[in-house]
């Protein structure tokens, strides 16, 4: 159901604040959860201090961690996964670009920039130009702006496309991989469904364990989802996806609450 990658604990520690309706928590909620997988306190500790080095989170008080400056945006494009359809509108056949060629290629800011790009649906159209269909309701400006937010250099030119000629200049398919987009949303759907279907038939921490990293899987696999219009794939399908999460989403949070309210 999940990847076979052992959760790490920063990346614990953010699914944590992503998920908690207060992001800002005492270090023993973090410890806690950290022993549903065989995350020693020390090593939770360690994290924590890193990710306040490097400035995703705050120490707000002793003991208490919230948002740094440097977290913010991610942590605002992360929560947003329940409200992602609410930005899309209808198709006209136009594009929004981003055009990178003039750009640095140090491997490190290439990383960010692509990290950037694909959170909000660009795919590569060739190396130095990145594109998806303008189906959101978002400004230019404000997909500017939220681009930049997530990493992309400032000097990266964002434009849009009323239209583009040769009409088979951009070959949907080798952009994205539909058929496996939709298989995905498939997959997903049942696997949320029989997670809390034998629920009953599992402990309260294998409950808790489960529903964090089944609910991260597919909350990743929604913010990394490029939203194409109905016209692409099957959004029909998508959004059957997104309701079994929000559904999940309510189920695990109340897992948690009983797995905190059992261990203090």
């Amino acid at each position: 159901m999940t990847d076979d990658a052992p959760l790490t604990a920063a990346e614990l520690i953010l699914a944590l604040i992503d998920s908690a309706a207060n992001p800002e928590l005492k270090s023993s909620y973090f410890v806690t959860a950290g022993r549903l997988f065989n995350i020693d306190p020390r090593t939770m500790r360690v994290a924590l201090t890193r990710l306040v080095k490097n400035a995703v989170l705050a120490q707000i008080d002793r003991g208490l961690y919230g948002l740094g400056p440097g977290g913010g945006e991610l942590h605002s494009t992360v929560r947003n996964w329940v409200t992602v359809e609410g930005n899309l509108t209808r198709w006209d056949g136009g594009w929004i670009a981003v055009y990178v060629g003039h750009l640095r290629r140090d491997k490190a800011e290439v990383r960010q920039r692509e990290r950037a790009l694909r959170l909000m649906g660009f795919a590569p159209a060739d190396a130095n130009l990145w594109i998806r269909p303008a189906n959101l309701k978002s400004t230019l400006s404000e997909v500017r702006e939220r681009l930049l937010g997530l990493g992309l250099a400032t000097t990266a030119m964002v434009v849009a496309l009323a239209d583009l000629l040769p009409k088979n200049a951009i070959q949907i398919d080798q952009l994205w991989d539909i058929s496996t987009l939709e298989q995905r949303y498939r997959t997903r759907i049942a696997e949320l469904s029989e997670s809390q279907r034998h629920a009953a038939k599992l402990t309260l921490d294998d409950r808790a364990r489960e529903t964090l990293l089944l609910g991260r899987a597919v909350t990743r696999d929604i913010l990394i989802d490029p939203l194409l219009p109905k016209e692409m794939l099957d959004t029909e399908l998508r959004h059957r996806m997104i309701e079994a999460m929000r559904s999940y989403d309510r189920f695990g949070k109340a897992c948690w609450r009983d797995y905190y309210a059992a261990n203090g």
